[in-house]
């Protein structure tokens, strides 16, 4: 296993924590943290050269990798990346040679190949991902690539694949925690999910639901002002509705709504 450390600048404290980026028409780059916080910390990134996009890393011009760590710093290094990206999800993409890089939640990007790596990975989930042979991977927020054991389940069975959770034909929820660990929810009665966000999503009845980084299930209070309706632009632990109004989810899956000093219905690049 390789790890490779990008160091761009230091420019927030380390007391801030950020697990996601949102970048606007003009290149600002906003950062969300596990807590629900946004902050403007004078990042830009040009949107023009972003060739791959994921909930805690972007590639530019397919060979410059800027990830996001725990406390909001960006990091970006020139890497050999593979010519070609077969899948991705909000912590990883995966090569056509195979190669799985991992981004974990320090901001490195780690290259997996001193394991026994999966062959033909064909479906793609946020931090999981299903081979052709019907095996299962998650990805832990170390970068660790864990082999989940499903007992009869297979990857045609999925409907709905989102960040840290899939839903099966049978209307069946599955979360996925943190640290690699599945979590059967057949007992919570959801809607069929029409709305797929990192940690959270809506179903059929318009309710929003929110999974916390124990891969726990959440009906949370939601702030006054939110019409799911409305939600227009899906991140990985926020979204924003067709007014420009920010809603942030936070690692216990709690809903916050957040102002910001910018018109959001101009956000270009969404972290997902």
């Amino acid at each position: 296993m390789k790890k490779f450390m990008t160091m761009l600048f230091l420019l927030v404290s380390l007391s801030v924590y950020s697990q996601s980026y949102l970048v606007m028409e003009n290149g600002l780059t906003m950062t969300v943290d596990v807590n629900g916080y946004v902050y403007d910390f004078g990042h830009y990134t040009p949107v023009n050269r972003v060739t791959i996009k994921g909930g805690q890393y972007l590639v530019e011009d397919a060979n410059v990798l800027v990830t996001v760590d725990d406390r909001g710093m960006l990091y970006r290094k020139y890497e050999m990346l593979p010519k070609k990206i077969i899948g991705k999800g909000m912590n990883y993409f995966i090569g056509d040679t195979g190669q799985i890089f991992t981004i974990d939640n320090l901001g490195f990007s780690i290259l997996n190949e001193n394991q026994e790596m999966p062959t033909k990975p064909s479906k793609f989930g946020g931090t999981f991902f299903i081979t052709e042979a019907d095996e299962f991977f998650s990805i832990t927020s170390l970068g660790e690539v864990k082999k989940l054991k499903v007992d009869g389940l297979k990857g045609n069975d999925i409907l709905a694949f989102g960040g840290n959770y899939f839903m099966t034909n049978r209307g069946v929820l599955f979360t996925i925690s943190m640290d690699g660990k599945i979590f059967d929810r057949h007992q919570d009665r959801v809607g069929i999910i029409v709305k797929k966000g990192g940690n959270y999503f809506v179903d059929s009845t318009s309710a929003l639901y929110t999974i916390g980084h124990d891969g726990s299930l959440k009906l949370p209070p939601l702030p006054i002002n939110l019409k799911t309706a409305a939600i227009s632009k899906i991140g990985a632990n926020y979204f924003i509705d067709g007014a420009g109004k920010l809603f942030t989810v936070d690692k216990e899956g709690n809903v916050f709504e957040r102002s910001v000093n910018y018109d959001l219905k101009l956000a270009k690049i969404i972290s997902l």
